[in-house]
C-alpha cells in the first residue's frame, strides 16, 4: 500500500478518536483528560447566549465543569466526521447528538454541529479550535443557547 494513503488513513483515525475521547471525558465528567484532546492554546466558540467566545485549556475546564455541574448524567453520540487534512493540520465537521438528564429530572435532547480545527503534536492530535452550532434540540438544551445552523432558502416552498 502505498505509505502517504496509509498515513492518511492512520490520521483520520487517530482524528476520529481524539474527537470520541471528548465526548467521553464529558459524559465521564473526567474533565483531567481534556488535556490530552485540546491545546493549551485551545479556542472556543458556542455561539450566541453561550457565553463569549474564549481561549485557553484551563477556561475551557472551567466552563464545562460548570456545564457538567448541571446535568445528572450525559450522553453525547458522534455521528459521521468531514475530515481533511493538511500536513500537521486538519479541519473536520462532525454531527452530534445528544441526551442529557437535568439535576432536576428533565430528560433533553439535542443536534448540533462540531466545526474543529486540529494540530498534530507529536503521535498525536488535538483539537486547537471548536466552533458549535446548534441544529436542532428539546427541552433545557434550548434554553442552554447557542447559535442554530441556518438553512439555505429552499425551492420546495415554491413547489407546494
Amino acid at each position: 500500500m502505498d505509505e502517504k494513503k496509509l498515513q492518511y488513513l492512520l490520521d483520520r483515525q487517530s482524528i476520529r478518536d481524539t474527537l470520541l475521547r471528548h465526548g467521553a471525558a464529558f459524559d465521564e465528567a473526567d474533565l483531567e483528560a481534556l488535556d490530552g484532546i485540546w491545546t493549551e492554546d485551545c479556542r472556543r466558540d458556542d455561539g450566541p447566549g453561550r457565553g463569549e467566545p474564549f481561549q485557553g485549556r484551563d477556561e475551557l475546564k472551567r466552563r464545562l465543569s460548570g456545564a457538567v455541574a448541571k446535568f445528572e448524567w450525559t450522553h453525547h453520540q458522534l455521528g459521521d466526521s468531514l475530515i481533511e487534512i493538511d500536513g500537521d493540520t486538519a479541519t473536520s465537521t462532525t454531527f452530534v447528538a445528544c441526551w442529557h438528564k437535568t439535576v432536576e429530572g428533565e430528560i433533553c435532547w439535542g443536534t448540533a454541529r462540531y466545526y474543529d480545527q486540529l494540530v498534530r503534536r507529536g503521535d498525536a492530535w488535538l483539537i486547537a479550535s471548536r466552533q458549535m452550532v446548534m441544529t436542532g434540540a428539546e427541552g433545557a438544551l434550548v434554553e442552554h443557547g447557542g447559535a442554530f445552523l441556518q438553512r439555505k432558502p429552499s425551492t420546495l416552498a415554491d413547489k407546494r
